[in-house]
């Protein structure tokens, strides 16, 4: 397995786990409770992070595509 193709797996795994994560955490959010601030708080960080691992990935398999 090449460099390139470990990383695309790993990436994979990041966008995946990410999600998991996101979801999570939305539905900690919907619940609401004592902590509704922070939980958004948090939310917000997971997605920007979710946003950080979608773009790697895309950006890795441009790059495989083109070479």
């Amino acid at each position: 397995m090449s460099h390139d193709s470990e990383r695309v797996i790993l990436a994979r795994h990041h966008v995946a786990k990410g999600r998991q994560i996101v979801e999570r955490q939305q539905r900690m959010v919907s619940k609401g409770g004592a902590n509704t601030a922070e939980a958004l708080k948090l939310l917000a960080l997971f997605e920007t992070t979710q946003k950080i691992f979608e773009d790697d990935l895309e950006r890795l398999l441009r790059e495989e595509r083109n070479g």
